[in-house]
Protein backbone atom coordinates (compact mmCIF):
# COMPACT_ATOMS: atom_id res chain seq x y z
CA UNK A 1 0.00 0.00 0.00
CA UNK A 2 2.58 2.45 0.98
CA UNK A 3 4.50 1.45 -2.30
CA UNK A 4 1.70 2.13 -4.40
CA UNK A 5 0.94 5.80 -2.76
CA UNK A 6 4.28 6.58 -3.45
CA UNK A 7 4.20 5.59 -7.04
CA UNK A 8 1.13 8.23 -7.50
CA UNK A 9 3.17 10.91 -5.72
CA UNK A 10 5.95 10.76 -8.00
CA UNK A 11 3.71 9.97 -11.01
CA UNK A 12 1.78 13.39 -10.04
CA UNK A 13 4.48 15.24 -9.89
CA UNK A 14 5.83 14.19 -13.18
CA UNK A 15 2.66 15.80 -14.62
CA UNK A 16 3.07 18.46 -12.87
CA UNK A 17 6.24 19.23 -13.95
CA UNK A 18 5.34 18.66 -17.49
CA UNK A 19 2.36 20.63 -17.08
CA UNK A 20 4.95 23.29 -15.69
CA UNK A 21 7.69 23.39 -18.48
CA UNK A 22 4.40 23.09 -21.15
CA UNK A 23 3.11 26.40 -19.45
CA UNK A 24 6.85 27.83 -19.30
CA UNK A 25 7.57 27.24 -22.85
CA UNK A 26 3.82 28.71 -23.70
CA UNK A 27 4.92 31.50 -22.19
CA UNK A 28 7.63 32.69 -24.03
CA UNK A 29 6.25 31.35 -27.63
CA UNK A 30 6.07 34.30 -29.36
CA UNK A 31 9.53 36.39 -30.62
CA UNK A 32 10.30 39.20 -33.07
CA UNK A 33 11.75 38.72 -36.56
CA UNK A 34 13.14 41.37 -38.44
CA UNK A 35 13.11 44.03 -36.51
CA UNK A 36 13.32 47.51 -37.65
CA UNK A 37 13.74 51.24 -36.68
CA UNK A 38 13.20 53.62 -38.84
CA UNK A 39 15.23 56.81 -38.58
CA UNK A 40 17.72 55.85 -36.41
CA UNK A 41 18.40 57.68 -34.69
CA UNK A 42 15.22 59.09 -33.78
CA UNK A 43 14.92 62.86 -33.52
CA UNK A 44 12.79 64.12 -30.76
CA UNK A 45 9.42 65.74 -31.29
CA UNK A 46 9.20 63.21 -34.86
CA UNK A 47 7.96 59.38 -35.31
CA UNK A 48 9.41 56.19 -34.53
CA UNK A 49 8.50 53.42 -36.77
CA UNK A 50 8.65 50.21 -35.41
CA UNK A 51 8.34 46.95 -38.15
CA UNK A 52 8.29 43.52 -37.30
CA UNK A 53 7.38 39.89 -37.73
CA UNK A 54 5.47 37.25 -35.22
CA UNK A 55 7.76 34.43 -34.58
CA UNK A 56 5.94 31.69 -32.64
CA UNK A 57 8.19 29.06 -31.28
CA UNK A 58 5.44 26.86 -29.67
CA UNK A 59 4.63 23.70 -31.71
CA UNK A 60 1.37 24.58 -32.30
CA UNK A 61 -0.50 27.87 -33.27
CA UNK A 62 -1.74 30.56 -30.67
CA UNK A 63 -5.05 32.64 -30.93
CA UNK A 64 -6.47 35.41 -29.78
CA UNK A 65 -3.20 37.15 -29.88
CA UNK A 66 -3.25 40.93 -28.42
CA UNK A 67 -0.33 42.64 -28.20
CA UNK A 68 0.07 45.67 -26.12
CA UNK A 69 3.04 48.35 -26.26
CA UNK A 70 4.28 49.32 -22.70
CA UNK A 71 6.75 52.43 -22.06
CA UNK A 72 8.04 55.00 -19.38
CA UNK A 73 7.76 58.43 -19.42
CA UNK A 74 7.95 60.60 -21.78
CA UNK A 75 6.94 58.07 -23.98
CA UNK A 76 4.14 55.82 -24.02
CA UNK A 77 2.39 57.74 -20.95
CA UNK A 78 2.83 60.78 -23.14
CA UNK A 79 1.44 59.60 -26.13
CA UNK A 80 -0.61 56.29 -25.05
CA UNK A 81 -0.82 53.35 -28.05
CA UNK A 82 -3.84 50.89 -28.04
CA UNK A 83 -3.38 47.30 -27.97
CA UNK A 84 -2.97 45.36 -31.50
CA UNK A 85 -5.40 42.34 -32.05
CA UNK A 86 -2.70 39.67 -34.03
CA UNK A 87 -5.05 37.27 -33.69
CA UNK A 88 -4.21 33.50 -35.10
CA UNK A 89 0.08 33.29 -35.17
CA UNK A 90 0.84 29.86 -36.91
CA UNK A 91 3.93 27.88 -35.64
CA UNK A 92 6.97 29.30 -37.44
CA UNK A 93 7.73 32.51 -38.97
CA UNK A 94 4.54 34.56 -39.50
CA UNK A 95 4.48 35.62 -43.43
CA UNK A 96 2.55 39.13 -42.60
CA UNK A 97 4.21 41.95 -40.76
CA UNK A 98 3.49 44.65 -38.23
CA UNK A 99 3.92 48.44 -37.79
CA UNK A 100 4.24 50.59 -34.92
CA UNK A 101 4.25 54.56 -35.32
CA UNK A 102 5.17 56.27 -32.13
CA UNK A 103 5.36 59.83 -31.31
CA UNK A 104 8.66 61.24 -29.41
CA UNK A 105 7.82 64.06 -27.29
CA UNK A 106 10.46 67.34 -28.42
CA UNK A 107 10.82 67.34 -24.79
CA UNK A 108 12.52 63.86 -24.96
CA UNK A 109 15.95 64.13 -23.61
CA UNK A 110 18.69 62.72 -25.86
CA UNK A 111 19.81 58.77 -24.66
CA UNK A 112 18.17 55.09 -25.21
CA UNK A 113 15.19 54.08 -25.14
CA UNK A 114 12.54 50.53 -24.60
CA UNK A 115 9.52 50.01 -25.02
CA UNK A 116 8.32 46.27 -24.07
CA UNK A 117 5.77 44.74 -26.77
CA UNK A 118 3.76 42.45 -24.29
CA UNK A 119 1.96 39.68 -25.77
CA UNK A 120 -1.30 37.84 -24.21
CA UNK A 121 -2.30 34.55 -26.50
CA UNK A 122 -4.43 31.53 -26.19
CA UNK A 123 -3.28 27.61 -26.94
CA UNK A 124 -4.24 24.28 -26.99
CA UNK A 125 -2.09 21.93 -23.67
CA UNK A 126 -2.16 19.37 -22.16
CA UNK A 127 -4.90 20.26 -19.52
CA UNK A 128 -6.90 22.34 -22.12
CA UNK A 129 -6.64 25.67 -23.17
CA UNK A 130 -4.17 27.69 -21.29
CA UNK A 131 -3.07 31.30 -21.41
CA UNK A 132 0.30 32.69 -22.36
CA UNK A 133 2.72 35.93 -22.36
CA UNK A 134 5.24 37.44 -24.18
CA UNK A 135 7.67 40.14 -23.68
CA UNK A 136 9.65 41.82 -27.19
CA UNK A 137 11.77 44.83 -25.86
CA UNK A 138 13.00 46.96 -28.47
CA UNK A 139 15.22 49.60 -27.89
CA UNK A 140 16.39 52.78 -29.92
CA UNK A 141 18.43 55.96 -29.49
CA UNK A 142 16.49 59.27 -29.30
CA UNK A 143 18.19 62.12 -30.19
CA UNK A 144 17.56 65.45 -28.94
CA UNK A 145 16.05 68.30 -31.53
CA UNK A 146 17.51 71.93 -31.45
CA UNK A 147 15.07 74.71 -33.07
CA UNK A 148 16.27 77.54 -34.59
CA UNK A 149 14.60 80.71 -34.68
CA UNK A 150 14.88 84.17 -35.61
CA UNK A 151 12.97 87.08 -34.45
CA UNK A 152 13.60 91.13 -34.20
CA UNK A 153 15.12 92.16 -30.85
CA UNK A 154 14.23 95.78 -31.29
CA UNK A 155 10.82 97.17 -29.94
CA UNK A 156 8.18 97.74 -33.21
CA UNK A 157 7.13 100.29 -34.60
CA UNK A 158 9.48 102.47 -32.66
CA UNK A 159 12.89 100.69 -34.58
CA UNK A 160 11.52 100.83 -38.23
CA UNK A 161 10.14 104.32 -39.87
CA UNK A 162 9.09 104.37 -42.94
CA UNK A 163 11.86 106.25 -45.57
CA UNK A 164 14.67 105.53 -43.15
CA UNK A 165 17.45 103.05 -43.35
CA UNK A 166 17.87 101.59 -39.71
CA UNK A 167 19.50 98.81 -38.30
CA UNK A 168 17.50 96.07 -36.71
CA UNK A 169 18.62 93.68 -34.44
CA UNK A 170 18.19 90.17 -34.85
CA UNK A 171 18.23 87.49 -32.68
CA UNK A 172 18.79 83.92 -33.58
CA UNK A 173 17.80 81.34 -30.77
CA UNK A 174 17.85 77.59 -30.15
CA UNK A 175 14.45 77.19 -28.58
CA UNK A 176 14.78 73.16 -29.16
CA UNK A 177 15.96 70.84 -26.53
CA UNK A 178 19.29 69.83 -27.72
CA UNK A 179 22.59 71.93 -29.15
CA UNK A 180 22.49 72.96 -32.75
CA UNK A 181 25.48 72.54 -34.82
CA UNK A 182 26.98 74.80 -37.71
CA UNK A 183 24.03 77.18 -37.90
CA UNK A 184 23.76 78.74 -41.05
CA UNK A 185 20.82 81.52 -41.77
CA UNK A 186 20.53 83.83 -44.91
CA UNK A 187 18.58 86.43 -45.03
CA UNK A 188 16.29 88.28 -47.77
CA UNK A 189 13.79 91.50 -47.73
CA UNK A 190 10.24 90.86 -48.56
CA UNK A 191 7.88 92.90 -50.48
CA UNK A 192 8.78 96.93 -49.98
CA UNK A 193 11.61 96.34 -47.62
CA UNK A 194 15.21 96.30 -48.56
CA UNK A 195 18.16 94.51 -46.95
CA UNK A 196 20.99 97.29 -47.31
CA UNK A 197 23.54 94.90 -45.39
CA UNK A 198 26.62 93.73 -47.31
CA UNK A 199 26.52 90.56 -44.70
CA UNK A 200 23.10 89.12 -45.45
CA UNK A 201 24.66 85.48 -44.14
CA UNK A 202 25.10 84.60 -40.61
CA UNK A 203 27.29 81.08 -39.59
CA UNK A 204 27.31 80.05 -35.87
CA UNK A 205 29.35 77.03 -35.01
CA UNK A 206 27.63 76.37 -31.90
CA UNK A 207 24.17 77.53 -30.03
CA UNK A 208 23.43 75.17 -27.20
CA UNK A 209 19.65 75.21 -25.70
CA UNK A 210 18.31 78.34 -24.70
CA UNK A 211 21.37 80.63 -25.94
CA UNK A 212 20.99 82.97 -28.62
CA UNK A 213 23.54 85.05 -30.76
CA UNK A 214 22.26 88.66 -31.95
CA UNK A 215 23.14 89.90 -35.45
CA UNK A 216 22.60 93.99 -36.56
CA UNK A 217 21.19 94.35 -40.32
CA UNK A 218 20.25 97.32 -42.02
CA UNK A 219 16.94 97.96 -43.74
CA UNK A 220 14.46 100.09 -45.65
CA UNK A 221 10.76 100.48 -46.47
CA UNK A 222 8.89 103.22 -47.52
CA UNK A 223 5.62 101.97 -46.64
CA UNK A 224 4.35 101.85 -43.73
CA UNK A 225 1.98 99.03 -41.76
CA UNK A 226 4.08 95.62 -41.94
CA UNK A 227 7.28 94.51 -43.41
CA UNK A 228 9.19 91.15 -43.52
CA UNK A 229 12.62 89.72 -43.57
CA UNK A 230 12.69 86.05 -44.79
CA UNK A 231 15.45 83.92 -43.16
CA UNK A 232 16.56 80.79 -44.31
CA UNK A 233 17.72 78.62 -41.99
CA UNK A 234 20.05 75.31 -42.06
CA UNK A 235 21.59 73.55 -38.70
CA UNK A 236 22.65 69.96 -37.31
CA UNK A 237 22.45 68.11 -34.85
CA UNK A 238 25.10 68.16 -32.00
CA UNK A 239 26.28 64.50 -33.43
CA UNK A 240 26.61 66.41 -36.78
CA UNK A 241 24.31 63.58 -37.97
CA UNK A 242 20.99 64.86 -38.52
CA UNK A 243 20.45 68.31 -40.82
CA UNK A 244 17.98 70.58 -40.39
CA UNK A 245 15.77 73.02 -42.67
CA UNK A 246 13.97 75.58 -41.97
CA UNK A 247 12.26 78.98 -42.49
CA UNK A 248 11.05 81.71 -40.43
CA UNK A 249 9.35 84.91 -41.04
CA UNK A 250 10.50 88.04 -39.14
CA UNK A 251 7.73 90.52 -39.03
CA UNK A 252 8.34 94.26 -38.35
CA UNK A 253 6.13 97.19 -37.66
CA UNK A 254 6.73 100.32 -39.88
CA UNK A 255 5.44 103.26 -38.47
CA UNK A 256 4.82 106.61 -40.37
CA UNK A 257 7.79 109.30 -40.20
CA UNK A 258 8.67 112.89 -41.56
CA UNK A 259 10.86 113.31 -44.55
CA UNK A 260 12.27 116.02 -45.68
CA UNK A 261 13.57 117.51 -49.31
CA UNK A 262 14.83 120.50 -51.16
CA UNK A 263 12.37 121.12 -54.10
CA UNK A 264 14.33 124.48 -54.74
CA UNK A 265 16.82 126.71 -53.25
CA UNK A 266 17.24 130.71 -53.93
CA UNK A 267 20.52 132.37 -53.70
CA UNK A 268 22.67 135.08 -55.31
CA UNK A 269 25.42 135.43 -53.08
CA UNK A 270 29.09 136.91 -54.61
CA UNK A 271 32.30 136.95 -53.12
CA UNK A 272 32.58 139.59 -50.80
CA UNK A 273 28.54 139.45 -49.71
CA UNK A 274 28.16 139.70 -45.82
CA UNK A 275 24.94 138.68 -44.30
CA UNK A 276 22.86 137.77 -47.35
CA UNK A 277 20.05 135.32 -47.20
CA UNK A 278 20.36 131.88 -48.85
CA UNK A 279 16.86 130.77 -49.41
CA UNK A 280 15.54 126.54 -49.18
CA UNK A 281 12.24 125.52 -49.80
CA UNK A 282 11.47 122.43 -47.47
CA UNK A 283 9.26 120.06 -47.77
CA UNK A 284 7.50 117.13 -46.07
CA UNK A 285 7.65 114.22 -48.07
CA UNK A 286 6.40 111.53 -44.96
CA UNK A 287 4.04 110.49 -43.87
CA UNK A 288 3.62 111.97 -40.22
CA UNK A 289 3.39 115.85 -39.76
CA UNK A 290 7.19 116.89 -38.24
CA UNK A 291 6.69 119.13 -34.81
CA UNK A 292 9.35 121.96 -33.22
CA UNK A 293 11.60 121.26 -36.14
CA UNK A 294 15.03 122.56 -36.03
CA UNK A 295 17.68 123.06 -38.83
CA UNK A 296 21.07 123.49 -39.16
CA UNK A 297 23.07 124.71 -41.95
CA UNK A 298 26.83 123.82 -42.32
CA UNK A 299 28.92 124.91 -44.67
CA UNK A 300 32.50 125.09 -46.34
CA UNK A 301 35.00 128.30 -47.47
CA UNK A 302 34.38 130.45 -48.92
CA UNK A 303 30.87 130.89 -47.28
CA UNK A 304 30.59 131.11 -43.71
CA UNK A 305 27.13 131.11 -41.53
CA UNK A 306 26.19 133.90 -40.02
CA UNK A 307 22.55 132.65 -38.79
CA UNK A 308 22.81 128.39 -39.62
CA UNK A 309 19.50 128.12 -37.62
CA UNK A 310 15.77 127.89 -37.99
CA UNK A 311 12.80 126.83 -36.17
CA UNK A 312 9.74 125.72 -37.56
CA UNK A 313 6.72 124.86 -35.39
CA UNK A 314 4.63 122.64 -36.93
CA UNK A 315 5.35 121.22 -41.11
CA UNK A 316 2.51 118.47 -41.48
CA UNK A 317 2.99 115.84 -44.23
CA UNK A 318 2.93 117.15 -47.72
CA UNK A 319 3.17 121.03 -46.95
CA UNK A 320 6.07 123.36 -47.39
CA UNK A 321 8.05 126.08 -45.93
CA UNK A 322 10.70 128.44 -46.82
CA UNK A 323 13.79 128.58 -44.85
CA UNK A 324 16.29 131.63 -44.73
CA UNK A 325 20.08 131.24 -43.80
CA UNK A 326 22.07 134.09 -42.88
CA UNK A 327 26.05 133.72 -44.57
CA UNK A 328 28.81 135.36 -45.67
CA UNK A 329 31.42 135.01 -48.79
CA UNK A 330 35.13 135.45 -48.18
CA UNK A 331 35.77 138.19 -51.12
CA UNK A 332 38.57 135.99 -52.31
CA UNK A 333 36.35 133.20 -52.86
CA UNK A 334 36.03 131.69 -56.34
CA UNK A 335 32.75 131.21 -57.80
CA UNK A 336 31.05 128.12 -58.22
CA UNK A 337 29.19 125.55 -57.14
CA UNK A 338 29.83 124.38 -53.13
CA UNK A 339 28.31 121.67 -51.07
CA UNK A 340 26.04 122.48 -47.40
CA UNK A 341 24.49 119.79 -45.12
CA UNK A 342 21.19 120.90 -43.79
CA UNK A 343 20.50 118.79 -40.41
CA UNK A 344 17.00 118.34 -39.29
CA UNK A 345 15.59 117.56 -35.99
CA UNK A 346 11.94 117.17 -34.99
CA UNK A 347 9.62 114.94 -33.37
CA UNK A 348 6.20 113.80 -34.62
CA UNK A 349 3.28 112.80 -32.96
CA UNK A 350 3.42 108.63 -32.87
CA UNK A 351 7.00 109.17 -31.45
CA UNK A 352 7.72 108.41 -27.99
CA UNK A 353 7.44 111.81 -25.22
CA UNK A 354 10.85 112.42 -25.56
CA UNK A 355 11.90 110.81 -28.41
CA UNK A 356 13.85 113.09 -31.02
CA UNK A 357 14.05 112.42 -35.16
CA UNK A 358 17.02 113.24 -36.93
CA UNK A 359 18.24 113.53 -40.41
CA UNK A 360 20.22 115.13 -42.91
CA UNK A 361 20.64 115.88 -46.49
CA UNK A 362 23.21 117.65 -49.12
CA UNK A 363 22.95 120.22 -51.18
CA UNK A 364 24.77 123.29 -53.67
CA UNK A 365 24.62 126.60 -53.08
CA UNK A 366 26.20 128.74 -55.91
CA UNK A 367 28.56 131.66 -55.53
CA UNK A 368 28.05 133.43 -58.67
CA UNK A 369 30.69 135.76 -60.40
CA UNK A 370 30.59 139.51 -60.29
CA UNK A 371 32.73 139.78 -63.64
CA UNK A 372 29.23 139.86 -65.97
CA UNK A 373 27.98 143.13 -64.16
CA UNK A 374 31.46 144.64 -63.93
CA UNK A 375 32.32 144.17 -67.94
CA UNK A 376 28.30 144.87 -68.67
CA UNK A 377 29.23 148.74 -66.60
CA UNK A 378 32.62 148.83 -68.34
CA UNK A 379 30.65 148.04 -71.92
CA UNK A 380 28.11 151.02 -70.76
CA UNK A 381 30.57 153.35 -69.56
CA UNK A 382 32.87 152.69 -72.89
CA UNK A 383 29.62 153.43 -75.05
CA UNK A 384 28.69 156.57 -73.19
CA UNK A 385 32.50 158.25 -73.98
CA UNK A 386 32.38 156.92 -77.24
CA UNK A 387 28.71 158.58 -77.64
CA UNK A 388 30.37 162.03 -75.97
CA UNK A 389 33.18 161.86 -78.29
CA UNK A 390 31.17 161.28 -81.84
CA UNK A 391 29.06 164.71 -79.91
CA UNK A 392 32.06 166.70 -80.00
CA UNK A 393 33.59 165.41 -83.36
CA UNK A 394 30.31 166.41 -85.19
CA UNK A 395 30.08 170.05 -83.17
CA UNK A 396 33.91 170.85 -84.30
CA UNK A 397 33.22 169.40 -87.78
CA UNK A 398 30.30 172.21 -88.47
CA UNK A 399 31.81 175.07 -86.91
CA UNK A 400 34.97 174.42 -89.64
CA UNK A 401 32.02 174.01 -92.07
CA UNK A 402 30.60 177.64 -91.22
CA UNK A 403 34.30 179.18 -91.04
CA UNK A 404 34.44 178.24 -95.03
Amino acid sequence: MRTRTVFMVFAAAIILSGSASAQAALNNALSFANVSVSPNPVVAGGNVVIRFQMYNAYDYWVYNTNLQPEGSYPLLNVSPLKSNILGVISAGANSNYTTYTIAIPATTPSGVYTITFVATYYAYGSAGIDLGTSSMPVSFYVQNRPSIKVVAVSAQPSALYSGYNQTVELAVENTGYGTARNVSVSLAGQGSLSLLSSVTNFFISNLTQGSSVTEPVLVSTNSGGQASLLASVVYYSSTLNQRFLGTETVNLSVAPAAQFSITSQNSSIMPGATAVPVRFVLTNTGTSDAKQVQLSLETNYPIVPIASTAYVSDLPAGASTNVDFLVSVDSHGIPGNYPVTLYEGWKQPNGAVNQQFSGSNNYFVTVHSSSGTATLAYVVVAAVVIAAAAVVYLRRKGKMQKKK
